[in-house]
């Protein structure tokens, strides 16, 4: 298989005095993985749904490895859809649900035995042809729709929440599953979720919406540690956001917040911004560069891998990642501190 290249141009979408899209635009290289990722109502859905033909935009269009399929029907493009829900036939066992695309390609028997052999083995299923779906586990059904829409071997895979429907254990196990896949067939994957951690374990570049705008897209590392708005700061994960004003100091600009001044380079003196600071930077033992004051302890909450700590700085309520085996209780007053290389200050929305 080979992937292939997704250009969205000035897309819009419509539906009487709602927009849900409006003037997208965005590149996908071939043989990456992309996840498309919003809250419910920002238009991640409409945008799959368009790419895949079910939808076809109020202006704007679609380039795949340069040609105009904006109007083409789902049959005609080069791209195949995993759906939520599957979208298992019920009275097929496995090898007949993934090879009905072959069938109606009229691939010869023979070929689509073979074809179907070799990417049941891919997912994980070898030698599963016989079985009746409705044997089937949630995850195995996932891997069957998965196995379905890849035998026909389509230079662009859609998936559409496909791993809503399994336990927190499976979806991840299937998300390592589906890492693999990708990587071995090299096909490109637009992937839609509303998952942020789901997200960053998977994507190659996250594009983050919101009111069927574009708030954000890049690697998952950057958009997480270096979010380009405070709606993406706050989407992605966990971050306490607190108000600033730039002003000039001897050493350069700073940020004036409630916490103290925080260094920041060059910036346009007396602009507002925000800054973030996700909870696992904030230290509670001083040993951050930068103080930020004397915090309590108001709650903690044991979670596994790390504490979950509420204190407050003046009048600032934080979020704290505490280590899991820190000593810290509730009325606890400690240092509070962070390294200035892990905050983020965002234009003011």
């Amino acid at each position: 298989m080979r992937g292939a290249r997704v250009v969205v141009e000035g897309l819009t979408k419509r539906y009487g005095e709602v927009t849900a899209l409006a003037d997208i635009d965005l590149e996908i290289e071939a043989g990456s993985y992309v996840v498309i990722l919003g809250p419910s109502g920002s238009g991640k859905t409409t945008l799959l749904s368009i790419l895949g033909g079910f939808a076809h935009p109020t202006s704007g269009r679609v380039l795949v490895d340069g040609r105009d399929v904006t109007f083409d029907p789902p049959a005609r493009r080069p791209t195949t859809t995993v759906f939520q829900d599957y979208a298992l036939f019920p009275h097929m066992n496995v090898g007949r649900n993934v090879g009905f695309g072959l069938a109606m390609r009229k691939v010869p028997r023979e070929e689509r035995r073979r074809r179907v052999a070799e990417v049941l083995a891919l997912v994980g299923l070898e030698g599963a042809e016989g079985r009746d779906v409705a044997t089937l586990s949630g995850g195995q059904r996932q891997r069957v729709a998965l196995a379905r829409a890849l035998v026909v071997e389509p230079p662009v895979l859609l998936l559409d929440e496909p791993l809503g429907a399994l336990d927190l254990k499976l979806r991840r196990q299937m998300q390592d599953e589906l890492s693999r896949i990708q990587r071995t067939t090299g096909t490109t994957f637009v992937h839609v979720t509303h998952d942020q951690e789901e997200a960053m374990a998977l994507a190659d570049a996250v594009v983050v919406l919101s009111h069927g705008r574009i708030e954000d897209h890049g690697p998952p590392e950057r958009v997480y540690l270096r979010p380009s708005s405070r709606f993406a700061a706050g989407f992605m994960g966990d971050s306490n956001l607190i108000e600033g004003r730039v002003v000039e100091g001897p050493d350069g600009s700073v940020v004036e917040t409630a916490l103290g001044a925080v260094p920041w380079g060059s910036a346009a003196p007396d602009s507002r911004v925000v800054v973030s600071i996700r909870p696992e930077h904030l230290r509670l033992d001083g040993s951050g560069a930068l103080g930020l004051g004397r915090a309590e302890v108001r709650e903690r909450h044991f979670a596994g891998v790390y504490q979950r700590c509420f204190v407050r700085v003046g009048d600032l309520e934080l979020l704290v990642f505490a280590p899991p085996t820190m000593r810290i209780s509730p009325g606890d007053v400690v240092p509070l501190s962070v390294d200035p290389t892990d905050v983020a200050v965002l234009p003011q929305d």
